[in-house]
């Protein structure tokens, strides 16, 4: 069973994007969470001095709904969720952000300077909350399953296509064997690849892809354990993934399969790849120094160096200097 991500720690700096969190959850809401993240995102300044009857009358909803909604979001109560809302809040007002920017994304009357401003908050943004979001028990036991796995499959579409093969790549030179697929029918009819002992790591913004699903549901069938990165806390990926690493990036009218979203997975690849290479790093710099030597004369490197060498090295006439 997926397990949920740690409740928020309002400790020093809090980067987790509590509201774009909600935002983005609307897929896996019931009615009346849906009621009551429609009344958060609409007013939260109001919303952060409210009490939990307020909020259910607030909203049309009950105690319990606000209760449920809480927790569909990572708290264990409403207690929780209002203090996470006070910090995110305050942390905005600090840093002079609007909410209801953050919300809007870009707009049709953004100048060019509004627009670049804004998708460098949202991508910094993103790695920030990212880090945040991450429960390093997943974490830490996604590094010890691709230990033991003889090969790492991973399974991305559209834009999660770009963070698998990014993920393979780095596999490949920290010298675990990975495999990478863009497409369900190239995934599936590559099933035999991977059995009980290996690992697939799926990637899915939404958590709702039907490709993604169906992968996840043949490969889980053969034994094979499945790690999801993804955006959303509930969805029929989390469902079946047996870990789950949660990013936190935010997704508008202008920017579905944004940057943003690409950002912070790749943001949680480059760190498990690390992890996993500062597990054994005797090991892992061989096969980073083979890759470079490898790929040393594809890059001019080895041309270039030896054409330095010789320039550098000065020549002396038989007859002596003159």
């Amino acid at each position: 069973m997926a397990k949920k991500p740690p409740a928020l720690q309002v400790v020093g700096k809090n980067y987790r994007d509590l509201l774009g969190e909600i935002g983005n959850s609307f897929p896996s809401f019931h009615a009346s969470e849906a009621a009551i993240a429609h009344t958060v995102l609409d007013n939260p300044e109001l919303v952060a001095t409210m009490n939990i009857s307020q909020l259910a009358l607030a909203s049309s909803t009950s105690v319990a709904s606000v209760v449920r909604f809480s927790k569909a979001v990572g708290f264990k109560g409403y207690p929780e969720f209002r203090m996470a809302l006070v910090s995110e809040l305050s942390r905005l007002a600090h840093t002079g952000i609007e909410t209801s920017e953050l919300d809007g994304g870009i707009t049709v009357n953004d100048s060019a300077a509004d627009v670049i401003r804004k998708i460098a908050q949202a991508d910094a943004r993103a790695i920030q909350s990212t880090a945040e979001r991450l429960d390093v028990a997943s974490f830490t036991a996604t590094i010890d399953a691709w230990e033991k796995a003889k090969i790492v499959g991973v399974f991305g579409v559209a834009s999660g296509a770009y963070v698998a093969m990014d993920l393979q790549l780095k596999l490949n030179r920290l010298g675990k064997n990975s495999v990478a697929w863009k497409d369900a029918h190239m995934a599936l009819t590559s099933i035999a690849l991977l059995g009980k002992g290996d690992v697939l790591v799926a990637i899915s913004h939404s958590g709702t892809t039907v490709d993604v699903v169906d992968v996840m549901t043949e490969f889980k069938a053969r034994g094979v354990k499945i790690i999801l990165i993804t955006n959303t806390l509930r969805s029929p990926s989390t469902a079946i993934a047996d870990l789950v690493l949660y990013t936190s990036a935010r997704e508008t009218t202008f920017r579905s399969g944004a940057t943003a979203s690409r950002i912070a997975q790749l943001t949680v690849v480059d760190c498990l790849c690390v992890a996993l290479a500062q597990r054994n790093w005797s090991a892992t710099k061989s096969a980073l120094d083979l890759s470079r030597e490898a790929i040393g004369s594809r890059t001019g490197k080895k041309v270039h160096d030896e054409g330095m060498h010789a320039s550098s090295t000065p020549t002396r006439s038989r007859g002596g200097n003159k």
